[in-house]
């Protein structure tokens, strides 16, 4: 492609390399070196790169020839053989190859050649049995994809992990931009046909899943309650639709069993003054314990990466879920804001207590409850004018006409119905608000908003023709309130479903294990544990993890430069998207991220205009975007979105030099172009072109 590729911080040149770390010689390693300056008992100054050394030679030699090295023994000195040599300028590169080939007994086939020619070119220091073992995994990709392969077994290398086919894949597949969406479609189908796993924890992982493929679940599950509760409360709405409705919401346990068409005015006013208890969703034991046991084992903190990310493999099976906790008030769901009701009643919830008190109050204490009421309302800022108007006029009715605990019920009847119907229509008018959805749920009786997440999916399986529109409003509503913010908070959502953060957050001084075991990672471990499960389970449930750990292996720092690197799938309102980010930049002496210099790029899949990269750059806070994409309308699609990026850039510090468009061409030659490594000195970014 013609499109920039960002290289990774350790695939730089041997130069760059060396000017931020020693130079470490193994036994065995072979790297190409030119002979600086003799002295007397066979020791030479040998030049690797920029660096330069004293090494006893087995054979004389000649100054300035230049040489292929094998580390023969480095106690008690440095010694080094002969394996090819010595190399003339104008010799040619095949030739080179030819006899290194020959000196070290490796196949000549053309993975052997790639590999060696790449190790020459990049001086990369191997052995021959990591030659060997290079070559088999270089067997596994078609030759396309060599230059992808190259750069994983560099980068393995680099990290010194064992070259494995299942370290292999974990970076490959993010070296290539190989998306996620097949393996989690390939998981589901296994997970289903799962017999061994207990509907609990399927259930968990299934919303684990949920929550990233759809990071807009809440939302749309809040604009859908919304619809429902609208539904119900219409007069004018038909019974079967009303019935369906109910249904689905009694699924969703957002209503009790109890509850029914005749019947729902009182069990939703019974629900926004008294609330209620419910039995909470167990979580996946499996997840829980492996947190547990690998929590324990702290010294893993003191482990290389590369051992904190594979040491799991170690730990005991864990077992299957056990049976279902004894009824207890539901928890929040994960890094979500709490309801309103778990710490105090909202105020509308506050609003129907207190005029409900009337009922068996004195008219004194009535009055005082009704001054209560309306001075709550006039508080309230999330109401707008027509809505508190309406509130207050029904308090007043009922201020003026209590005669009896029945006009005092049938008034609370009222105050609860426009309650209801008021915090509806904010869930559908605001689905990104921290308070609509949030105090929907509390009036129905719940904490937590988890709950929307599973009205949602429960609507969505549904084939009733009522439910199916309200799913597709909903939808539609949220794409057209859709903004940076909600963006951010989605990706962040996904991040911890995911588990991207797994490794880092166990490790901390107080991990979170009960949130942690809710995210897909430590439940994939889980199921990768227990040997009841089927193989096939296993398997998928062993990839994803592994192409979770290869973004983790790619990131990293070099000095004050930093890289990160993330693959992350989504799916937005029935599309799929695989995406890949890396972002890279510099530290401050202060050890946090100079905002004033980045460089981002976003690797996008697409259904409808396929593969897609925006490099974004920032210079002094100056940004400039470039998109490649093959769709010739593009252009004309995204002039009229320049004036809100630029308008919100510029509230953040940043201003915009501009947006341009280019076309993703094949190269037709790509062997014939050399990648030579650029150092942009703004960014201390490196990239290919």
């Amino acid at each position: 492609m013609d499109y920039p590729i960002m290289t990774p911080l350790t695939t730089r040149s041997a130069t760059g390399i060396s000017q931020n770390r020693p130079l470490t010689l193994n036994e065995g390693q072979l790297f190409h070196g030119q002979v600086k300056q003799l002295f007397p008992g066979q020791m030479a100054e040998v030049q690797i790169g920029s660096h330069k050394l004293v090494a006893k030679l087995e054979v004389p030699m000649k100054a300035g020839d230049a040489y292929y090295f094998q580390v023969s023994a480095v106690k008690p000195e440095l010694q080094l053989k002969i394996i090819s040599g010595p190399l003339q300028g104008a010799e040619g590169q095949g030739r080179q190859l030819g006899s290194l080939l020959e000196a070290m007994q490796l196949p000549k086939n053309a993975e052997m050649q790639s590999l060696v020619a790449f190790a020459m070119k990049q001086k990369l220091p191997m052995t021959r049995e990591q030659l060997l073992a290079a070559e088999q995994l270089m067997k596994l990709v078609p030759r396309a994809q060599f230059p992808e392969a190259l750069t994983t077994i560099q980068k393995l290398i680099d990290v010194k992990l064992p070259l494995t086919e299942t370290h292999f894949r974990s970076v490959f597949g993010v070296q290539a931009k190989e998306g996620l969406q097949t393996l989690f479609q390939s998981f589901s189908t296994a997970l289903s046909a799962e017999q061994a796993i207990s509907p609990q924890a399927k259930e968990a992982i299934l919303a684990s899943l949920g929550r990233m493929a759809q990071p807009f679940g809440q939302a749309t599950g809040g604009v859908i309650l919304g619809q429902a509760i609208l539904t119900l409360l219409n007069p004018g709405e038909t019974m079967e639709t009303k019935f369906n409705i109910l249904q689905l919401l009694k699924s969703a346990d957002m209503l009790p069993a109890r509850t029914s068409l005749a019947n729902i005015q009182q069990v939703l006013t019974s629900l926004s003054a008294e609330g209620r208890s419910e039995r909470p969703s167990p979580p996946l034991a499996g997840a829980s314990q492996t947190l547990q046991a690998t929590a324990q084992n702290r010294e893993m903190s003191q482990a290389s990466p590369a051992v904190q990310l594979t040491a799991e493999s170690k730990a005991p099976p864990a077992q299957t879920a056990p049976a279902e906790s004894p009824k207890a008030p539901i928890a929040p769901a994960p890094n979500q804001p709490a309801a309103l009701g778990q710490s105090s009643p909202s105020v509308l919830q506050q609003l129907v207590g207190l005029v409900r008190q009337t009922v068996a109050s004195s008219p004194d204490q009535a009055a005082v409850q009704f001054e209560r009421a309306k001075a709550l309302l006039a508080n309230e800022n999330t109401l707008t004018g027509p809505q508190r108007s309406e509130l207050t006029a029904i308090i007043d009715r009922a201020a003026q006409t209590q005669a009896s605990p029945g006009n005092a019920a049938n008034f609370v009847q009222q105050l609860s119905q426009a309650v209801y119907r008021i915090a509806a229509q904010q869930a559908v008018a605001e689905p990104f608000s921290p308070v609509a959805g949030q105090q929907l749920v509390s009036l129905t009786g719940l904490q937590g908003t988890e709950r929307l997440e599973s009205v949602l999916r429960l609507a969505e399986r549904s084939d009733n023709p009522a439910i199916q529109k309200m799913v597709q409003n909903a939808e539609a509503s949220i794409a057209n309130v859709i903004d940076g913010k909600a963006v951010k908070e989605a990706i962040q959502s996904i991040t911890r479903s995911f588990g991207l953060q797994y490794e880092a957050e166990l490790l901390s001084k107080e991990p979170d294990i009960a949130r942690l075991a809710e995210s897909l990672k430590p439940q994939l471990i889980a199921l990768m544990r227990d040997a009841s499960m089927s193989p096939a389970l296993r398997e998928t449930a062993e990839a994803i993890v592994m192409r979770m750990n290869g973004p983790l292996i790619q990131s990293g720092e070099t000095g004050i430069q930093h890289q990160l690197v993330m693959q992350v799938p989504l799916e937005l309102f029935g599309r799929k998207i695989d995406s890949t980010l890396q972002w890279s930049g510099r530290m401050k002496e202060d050890g946090k991220i100079d905002p004033d210099y980045a460089r981002i790029l976003f690797y996008l899949d697409l259904e409808s205009i396929e593969k897609t990269v925006i490099d974004m750059q920032v210079q002094n806070r100056v940004v400039s975007v470039t998109v490649f994409n093959d769709e010739a309308g593009l252009r004309a699609i995204g002039a009229p979105l320049q004036a809100r990026l630029k308008n919100g850039l510029s509230e953040a510090g940043y201003t915009l030099s501009g947006v341009f468009f280019k076309p993703l061409a094949e190269e037709v030659k790509p062997e014939a172009k050399k990648a030579s490594p650029i150092q942009t000195d703004g960014q201390g970014v490196d990239f290919r072109i």
